[in-house]
């Protein structure tokens, strides 16, 4: 089978960016939510090949205004994906901040990130602001990047996901309609409604980064056959479905059986796996 590109990874808890910037673990743990130890890089790469997954999209998340952090920052971002080609590296900016767009162009033509990440539970702000949010969206489409954005459910202590129910996406969508967006988590527990923003507007992607309860296996069954239903997902979302892990709160092998484990028919599998984020990050090498 193809390798997977894994959409949904966050870099948070690599030895060697925690030793060199100390006050990354604080953020890591007070903020992110995380209690685990810092483990070395090379362990992120075993958890891909145990995966089988041949790049990951790196997501970091600027909480300056809202918790005076960065949870790993885009500089730290760009070194990774400088340093290990199997990285694709995303920007963050804080649109609480009127110089986020300008960050945003920074990152991606002086850094080469490839898109943008925002957190609206951990960063606190509406989705749909004009006067803050809209500049940063106008200046993401202006650079023909996606937007992966959280939607529901938070695991951090300090966030709100009252701020991040994907509804609040549709604004955003019919003022940017060009604007490529992947709603993490599929919005759960607010899957319904993510899912509708996909059947309306094909720029609208869904990530498979669903953990709610139990095991991944149990939480993406139930959102993706219960609520969803499987011929919902192969006839109207075959190509606005990305495999998302979550790493290193998930481990991504996990996910991969889960999804496995719904006997796609190959087509689709591919597609979920590889193909649709091949598509949305313009990689010349998404097909066998």
């Amino acid at each position: 089978m193809t390798p997977a590109i894994d959409i949904h990874t966050h870099p948070l808890q690599i030895e060697e960016l925690v030793r060199d910037d100390p006050a990354l673990a604080r953020a890591v743990r007070e903020v992110f939510g995380l209690k685990m130890p810092a483990q070395p890089l090379r362990t992120f790469l075993l958890h891909m090949d145990a995966a089988d997954i041949d790049r990951a999209v790196l997501l970091p998340i600027d909480c300056t205004t809202a918790h005076g952090c960065v949870i790993v920052s885009n500089e730290q971002i760009a070194r990774l994906a400088e340093a290990e080609p199997r990285f694709i590296g995303f920007a963050s900016v804080d649109p609480n901040l009127p110089d986020a767009p300008r960050a945003l162009e920074h990152a991606v033509t002086s850094y080469g990130l490839r898109g943008l990440k925002l957190d609206p539970a951990l960063q606190r702000f509406e989705i749909d602001d004009e006067r803050h949010a809209f500049p940063v969206y106008a200046r993401c489409a202006e650079l023909d990047v996606p937007l992966l954005i959280h939607c529901g459910h938070t695991w951090s202590p300090v966030g709100r996901a009252t701020l991040a129910h994907p509804l609040r996406l549709e604004a955003v969508v019919q003022a940017f309609p060009t604007l490529k967006i992947v709603i993490a988590h599929f919005g759960w527990p607010w899957v319904n409604e993510a899912v509708m923003l996909a059947l309306r507007y094909p720029t609208v992607h869904l990530d498979t980064s669903i953990l709610f309860s139990g095991t991944p296996s149990e939480s993406i069954r139930q959102a993706l056959t219960t609520t969803i239903g499987l011929d919902t997902l192969d006839r109207s979302l075959s190509r606005q479905v990305l495999f998302g892990s979550n790493y290193p709160r998930v481990d991504p092998k996990r996910v991969a059986w889960a999804i496995d484990d719904l006997g796609l028919r190959p087509a689709l599998r591919q597609r979920i796996f590889r193909d649709n984020a091949a598509d949305l990050l313009g990689l010349e090498e998404k097909r066998p």
